[in-house]
C-alpha cells in the first residue's frame, strides 16, 4: 500500500502497535517504532544480500523528498552502483568543506575582518559541518531544499542571507576550476526564507536629544559613552569611529581622515571636527593613547558586540520605540535635508562616494558645506536637549 502524508502525519509521535514497516513502492518503505517514530528507508539487495538504507526522519525528510531521494538512488542501482555511494566521496572531489576552506584561504581572508567575521558567522559556522563525506557535485538539489527548510524554521531572514552567501562560495569554487558544478545554484533566493529588513527609521530632533541625556547621565565609565555621542552627532558608521586612532585627526585644520581599511566601500573619508565635537576629540587626544577608544586593553579598539550591548542596555531605559545606533545617520540625513543642507554634502557627510561622472572627477568633498551643516544640526540637537532639561 502506498504511503501518504495523512497517514504519516497521523502516527508521527504517537503510541503505535502496527506493522513496524509499511512499504510504500520502489523500495521505499518506512521503519515505526512503537512511539511514533518514524524513518524512511530504502530497500535492496547488493551482492545477493538485503539492504536496508535508511534516508530521513519523518516530517524533517517530507515523504516526496523521501520519493525524490529513493529515485536517484535507484538510478545508481541501475547503473550498477552501490546506493550507498548516493553521497559518498570520488577522488578528486570535493566535499562542502573543502570547498569552504578553499574559499576561505584564497578569498575570504583577503577581505577585510569585519567582512571576515560576517562570512564565519553566517556561512562558515553554519554549513561547515554539514553534508561531510559528500562531493559538492553529488548532492541533489532535494537535499539543498531540506537543509535551507530547517534553516527558514531557525530564522527566515537568515537563511535568504545564508544562500545567497552560499551561492558566492560555489560560484567562486566554479570560476576557479575546483568543482564543475553546484545544485545549490538551482535554488532561486527569492524563494528562501525573507527579505531583510531595509531600515526606515528617522529620529526627531526630541528623540536624538533624550538619547544624548540618556548617555550624558550613563554613570558608566567607558569608551562607549563618548564613542556614541559622536556618532550621534557625526552620522558616521560604528566601525569607522570605533577603531579610529590619533593620527587620523588633524587639529590644525580640524579634519578627521578615515582612511580606506576603515571605510566600509573602502574609500578615504573626510570629514570636519566642527565646533560641538571638537572638546570631546581634543580630550581624546590629550590622553596621549593612539587608540582613541580602547576597550578592556589600551592599545585595543572596543570590540564591536560590546558597543552594541551598551547601546541595548541603554536602549531599555529611554522611552523611545524601535531604534538602533545605525538610525542615526539616516535620521542625520533625513532632519538636515528638511533644513535645506543638498545631497551632495549630505552624501559626503555619511562616508558615501558620489554617483555617475562626478565620482570619477570630482574628489572635492564639501567640507566648509559639511560644517555648516553639522553644526547647524549639533545646535538644533542641544537646544531640545534644553527644553528637556
Amino acid at each position: 500500500m502506498a504511503l501518504s502524508d495523512t497517514k504519516l502525519r497521523s502516527i508521527n509521535d504517537k503510541p503505535y502497535s502496527g506493522a513496524p514497516e509499511v512499504t510504500d513502492g520502489d523500495g521505499l518503505s518506512v521503519r515505526i517504532t512503537p512511539n511514533g517514530t518514524i524513518t524512511f528507508q530504502f530497500r535492496f539487495r547488493w551482492n545477493g544480500k538485503p539492504v536496508r538504507l535508511s534516508i530521513g526522519r519523518y516530517p524533517a525528510t517530507s515523504l516526496k523528498e523521501a520519493r525524490v531521494v529513493v529515485g536517484e538512488m535507484r538510478e545508481l542501482y541501475l547503473k550498477g552502483l552501490n546506493p550507498k555511494n548516493y553521497f559518498a566521496k570520488q577522488d578528486g572531489e570535493l566535499t562542502l568543506k573543502e570547498c569552504l576552506d578553499q574559499w576561505w584561504g584564497k578569498y575570504v581572508e583577503t577581505l577585510k575582518p569585519n567582512t571576515q567575521t560576517l562570512y564565519k558567522s553566517v556561512v562558515y559556522n553554519t554549513m561547515y559541518t554539514e553534508f561531510p563525506d559528500a562531493p559538492v557535485v553529488n548532492i541533489p538539489v532535494s537535499a539543498w531544499v531540506r537543509f535551507f527548510d530547517k534553516q527558514e524554521k531557525k530564522n527566515g531572514k537568515k537563511a535568504r542571507v545564508l544562500l545567497l552567501q552560499l551561492r558566492s562560495v560555489m560560484n567562486w569554487c566554479i570560476s576557479r576550476q575546483l568543482i564543475p558544478s553546484c545544485e545549490v545554484l538551482k535554488l532561486s533566493v527569492k524563494t528562501i526564507g525573507k527579505k531583510p529588513d531595509v531600515g526606515s527609521r528617522v529620529l526627531t530632533y526630541t528623540e536624538l536629544a533624550k538619547i544624548w541625556l540618556a548617555l550624558e547621565n550613563n554613570k558608566i565609565v567607558s569608551s562607549n559613552k563618548v564613542l556614541h555621542q559622536l556618532l550621534l552627532l557625526w552620522g558616521a558608521r560604528l566601525s569607522e569611529l570605533r577603531l579610529a586612532t590619533a593620527g587620523e585627526f588633524n587639529m590644525d585644520d580640524l579634519i578627521w581622515t578615515v582612511p580606506a581599511e576603515h571605510s566600509k566601500m573602502g574609500n578615504l573619508i573626510r570629514r570636519p571636527v566642527f565646533d560641538q565635537v571638537k572638546p570631546y576629540i581634543e580630550r581624546l587626544l590629550s590622553s596621549d593613547n593612539d587608540v582613541l577608544f580602547p576597550g578592556q586593553e589600551l592599545d585595543k579598539s572596543i570590540d564591536r558586540s560590546s558597543a552594541n550591548l551598551y547601546m541595548k542596555k541603554l536602549r531599555d531605559v529611554i522611552d523611545i520605540p524601535g531604534w538602533r545606533t545605525h538610525d542615526f545617520r539616516r535620521s542625520l540625513v533625513t532632519n538636515l535635508s528638511g533644513e535645506g543642507v543638498m545631497p551632495h554634502v549630505t552624501e559626503k557627510m555619511l562616508g558615501h562616494e558620489l554617483g555617475g561622472v562626478m565620482a570619477v572627477y570630482n574628489k572635492h568633498d564639501w567640507l566648509v558645506e559639511q560644517k555648516e551643516a553639522y553644526e547647524l544640526y549639533a545646535d538644533k540637537i542641544f537646544w531640545h536637549v534644553k527644553q528637556l532639561g
